[in-house]
């Protein structure tokens, strides 16, 4: 595993290479087996074609997609899952490597990049040593290639075209500035590998005689619509080096195909094609000459007349990779060479967020430090999900802070600050409350005996003649000396100092104490605060569970 790897992503072919080696071509088909690892690649591309699975087709296509693909079985996959599945297969075709290079399309948003990204944590094949891949755009992968070749140009811009079966993705790209990428990349899905294919069987069903018995025969030799368009396919490649093949019919029967009919079929497509490149050049404000290249890539870049049109029209030398579909593995190969430490990459190669992702530190804790402390906080009862009876909490005494934080006490300090000293310790807040209550106690019980004190005797004053209260008056009648003795005063002069302090005094209401109430009780005890709820009348803390 010390040379370079390097993967491509397309939607027909997916392409592993390693640097120095052979690459391996596979269909963009995965297989999922119950008892083994995956397989990517149509069943005549494995050699275990025998035995059963299940084909998933169509993934890279919803990378990003949050809707999910449904199997035959019903089981659901997500389209970044299937894909580094495969990338994964595709891997241990080659004996793996490091480091690793995916080289992404040009055309995909940072969204889909993310999400491809996000799923390399299931894969450590693909992450050596706990460092995932780098991804970088395959328009980036290609042109590192390109570059090796013998008087590929330094100076100007290049036009790097790459021709896929979904569409065809134009990259500009300015070579004197270590080729740095001039503006977004155009996507022109009108022009397609798949769409030439669809071409041919338009041709053959023209050509094909018509049906006098109402249709329904000629559908029946039309066979597989699929498996017609894989023969297509591969005439499409053969006449990239030869001048006729043959081709099955609608109708069953092989006749022949030739260049020159391949040629008239593309002919309308190619130049609306050109001609998207050349408004392409206007709206970045680059003139005709300033184009030193148009490089070629993909599996479409092997159609000769591609090239031959490409010349005419912008006037400039065609650069066509020896084996254009793997141009770009090879390229993500050669790049991780050039760059063994991920992260490491120029800035000017790096344009957009889909041409190279930064990879993350080894270390794959420190990636989200806070979701692992939040695993290991303790939670508050209103938090726990959990139905069960909660354990004793039996850990050490806990200060004066958590019940503040607990009862969301107003404090004007700020969070974190140490309480005062005597609310650090139990015994002293009871103690303290002890001693009020006890002068409490003491005071209520002085008001209450003063109650039960005799009454004073009643001295005459100077103004008013001395008169006995009216029980001595009526122990004096039973006497002889009585006679002597001043009546009464009236009724309404009788003095009731006597009788006020007994008859309108109301003990204060401290049965129901409140603090901090006791600043006219002494001594002073404003500052003493209230005592700590008992075992039983204590609430159930969030950080204490009963």
């Amino acid at each position: 595993m010390s040379e370079s790897l390097g993967l491509s992503i397309g939607t027909a072919n997916l392409v592993a290479a390693r640097a120095g080696g052979d690459a391996v071509t596979r269909s963009s088909v995965l297989t999922l087996f119950d008892q083994r690892a995956s397989e990517v690649g149509l069943p005549e591309e494995r050699p275990d074609a025998a035995e059963a699975g299940l084909v998933m087709r169509g993934f890279v296509e919803r990378v990003g997609d949050r809707t999910p693909l449904v199997a035959a079985d019903g089981t659901k996959y997500l389209g970044d899952a299937l894909t580094v599945e495969a990338l994964e297969a595709m891997a241990r075709t080659v004996d793996y490597g490091t480091p690793v290079t995916i080289a992404i399309p040009a055309y995909w948003s940072p969204e889909q990049s993310t999400a491809l990204r996000e799923e390399f944590f299931a894969q450590p094949g693909l992450a050596p040593g706990g460092v995932p891949p780098a991804l970088i755009s395959d328009a980036t992968a290609a042109l590192t290639a390109l570059r090796a070749e013998p008087d590929f140009p330094t100076e100007g811009i290049v036009a790097l075209c790459d021709f896929g079966a979904s569409g065809t993705t134009v990259t500009l790209s300015d070579a004197g500035s270590d080729f740095a990428q001039i503006g977004p990349s155009m996507r022109y899905s009108e022009f397609s590998g798949d769409g030439i294919d669809q071409l041919i069987l338009d041709h053959m069903r023209d050509r094909a005689p018509s049906d006098t018995s109402g249709g329904l025969a000629s559908t029946t030799r039309m066979g597989s619509l699929a498996r017609l368009l894989d023969q297509y396919r591969a005439a499409k490649e053969q006449l990239s080096t030869a001048t006729v093949t043959t081709v099955p019919a609608v109708t069953g029967e092989d006749i022949e195909l030739s260049r020159n009919e391949f040629e008239e079929l593309i002919a309308g497509p190619l130049n609306d094609f050109i001609t998207g490149i050349e408004n392409m050049l206007q709206r970045n404000e680059i003139p005709t000459e300033r184009l030193a290249a148009v490089a070629t890539v993909g599996g479409g870049a092997a159609i000769p007349l591609l090239a031959t049109r490409l010349s005419e029209r912008l006037g400039v030398p065609i650069r066509t990779a020896p084996r254009p579909a793997l141009t770009a593995a090879l390229g993500a190969a050669s790049f991780g060479q050039q760059h063994p430490v991920p992260g490491a990459v120029p800035s000017p190669v790096v344009e957009t967020p889909t041409q190279l992702a930064a990879a993350a530190p080894a270390d794959m804790t420190q990636v989200m430090p806070n979701a692992r402390i939040e695993e290991e906080r303790p939670l508050a009862w209103s938090e726990d999900d959990d139905e069960e009876d909660p354990v004793p909490y039996t850990g050490p005494e806990h200060s004066g802070q958590y019940v503040r934080d607990a009862m969301d006490f107003d404090d004007e300090e700020p969070y974190g600050a140490p309480p005062p000293v005597w609310y650090k310790r139990t015994a002293i807040v009871l103690s303290l409350a002890a001693a009020a209550m006890a002068i409490l106690v003491a005071v209520i019980l002085a008001l209450t005996l003063g109650e039960e004190s005799p009454r004073p005797v009643q001295t005459p004053t100077p103004t008013q003649p001395t008169a006995p209260p009216p029980e001595q008056t009526v122990t004096v009648t039973e006497s002889t000396e009585t006679v002597t003795a001043p009546p009464p005063p009236p009724p309404s002069t009788t003095p009731t100092t006597t009788e006020v302090p007994t008859t309108t005094y109301q003990p204060p209401p401290t049965t129901t104490y409140q603090p901090p109430p006791t600043t006219t009780v002494p001594p002073p005890t404003t500052t003493v605060p209230p005592p700590l709820p008992t075992e039983r009348e204590r609430p159930h803390w969030p950080w204490r569970r009963y």
